[in-house]
């Protein structure tokens, strides 16, 4: 038994070590999703409360911040038709 516990020992290690492709794989996904990580959570911050105006305005900063214009158009579209004036967190005539 001893025998066949020391290959699977070998093979956990061997999984510790990121040869170098994958290792600028990894980095390079962990940079997208910290460059994406304001978005990420403003998305999450509307789902718990998408009547949220100050969020959507949020939401609105990060993209013009991005320059892209086609993105806070949409937003602004999408906000228009998601909060209820009645439930609303905010002024939701800022949104118009």
């Amino acid at each position: 038994d001893e025998e066949g516990a020391e290959p699977e020992a070998e093979a956990e290690g061997d999984d510790l070590e990121i040869e170098g492709d994958d290792l600028e794989l990894r980095l390079a996904r962990l940079q997208y999703l910290l460059d994406r990580r304001p978005e990420l959570l403003c998305c999450v911050r509307l789902r718990q409360n998408p009547h949220n105006v100050h969020e959507w305005h949020k939401r609105v900063r990060i993209f013009e911040e991005q320059d892209d214009p086609a993105k806070v158009i949409k937003t602004f579209a999408e906000a228009v038709q998601t909060v209820d004036p009645v439930k609303a967190d905010g002024k939701p005539h800022s949104l118009w």
